[in-house]
């Protein structure tokens, strides 16, 4: 009988640049941790791991994108906002 060993699913939250930035910077130092070493000695599932690190990134990637549309089209209605109030005043 084969048993489940893997890790529990962990929902992550990238709802910010800030927190992206963070998943981004623990990736790094654990890579940074695993190539410190004298020697660098491969393990078993390394070729795996790196495989969903790479998907990962790409998530973060995609969720940094939404999130910079997601901030230019905040700014464009501001600016819009902004506008009409010049044209208001103006009118005045």
């Amino acid at each position: 009988m084969k048993t489940n060993t893997s890790s529990p699913i962990i929902t992550l939250n990238f709802s910010s640049r800030n927190s992206l930035l963070s998943a981004n910077s623990d990736l790094i130092a654990h890579l940074q941790d695993r190539l410190k070493a004298k020697r660098f000695r491969p393990q078993e599932g390394d070729s795996t791991k790196l495989a969903y690190m790479r998907v990962y990134l790409q998530a973060i990637q995609v969720q940094n994108s939404i999130l910079k549309d997601t901030e230019l089209d905040e700014i464009k209605n501001e600016i819009e906002e902004l506008k009409e109030a010049l044209k208001s005043q103006s009118k005045r």
